[in-house]
């Protein structure tokens, strides 16, 4: 493992120098997950940020009933933690969980917010990453308010192929794996109503699903889907 060039490969820190970079490589601390296994619970104290060098993580949280909102899916090499690091409260404002076996590289607030001081460009792309938090929650939330669950079950699968899609033959495969009731937590909906939603997408072969896997084979037909009453 290279943690410089992990670093490297993050939106925080790739636009800059290796040599700048490796200053970072002694503060980290690499910690690994097994899948289902919490990195932290909503209300935990908030002491790093999260390099994820491997893995997918999700950001989620819980009703009293255990019903689950899942807010955001975190693959390598993306970075998670800078909410709560950067909040008043210093506390954890969600739940993260490793959805697969997880790696990832630990940075703690002293060294990162020393470094930022010093490099203003890794400063500018962190707020850009924060900034970019808090425009996808109004999205997800005026979505929830005014769009209909076929909608969102459109658009979540768009979102996710363009994030996490490999070509095959005839489509565009989603390589992570997706239960009913993990789709159903990303769009906010019961598991019924999203597979009452995808049914047309499914039954006219926009969609398919094979062992937890979604391939999108019409695009434009889920982007039809996604904007409105047909």
């Amino acid at each position: 493992m290279d943690p410089a060039w992990i670093l490297s490969q993050t939106p925080i820190f790739g636009d800059l120098a290796r040599g700048d970079v490796e200053e970072l490589v002694p503060h980290l601390i690499e910690r690994r997950f097994d899948a289902g296994e919490s990195l932290w619970i909503e209300g935990d104290p908030a002491e790093a940020i999260y390099v994820i060098a491997e893995g997918t993580l999700k950001s989620h949280r819980l009703s009293r009933e255990g019903g689950e909102v899942i807010l955001a899916l975190h693959d390598a090499v993306g970075v998670t933690g800078e909410i709560g690091l950067f909040h008043a409260s210093r506390m954890r404002r969600v739940n993260v969980t490793a959805m697969t076996p997880a790696r990832c590289l630990l940075l703690r607030r002293r060294p990162l917010v020393t470094f930022l001081s010093r490099h203003p460009l890794a400063m500018e792309r962190l707020l850009e990453l924060i900034a970019g938090h808090a425009v996808n929650v109004a999205y997800s939330f005026t979505g929830m308010a005014f769009d209909e669950i076929r909608q969102r079950a459109a658009r979540t699968l768009l979102a996710l192929a363009d994030e996490f899609g490999e070509e095959v033959p005839g489509g565009t495969r989603i390589r992570l794996e997706l239960s009913q009731r993990t789709l159903a937590a990303l769009v906010a909906a019961s598991r019924e109503n999203v597979n009452r939603a995808l049914a047309p997408l499914l039954a006219s072969g926009a969609i398919s699903q094979s062992k937890a896997h979604f391939v999108v084979h019409d695009r434009s037909a889920l982007e039809l889907s996604s904007e409105g009453p047909l």
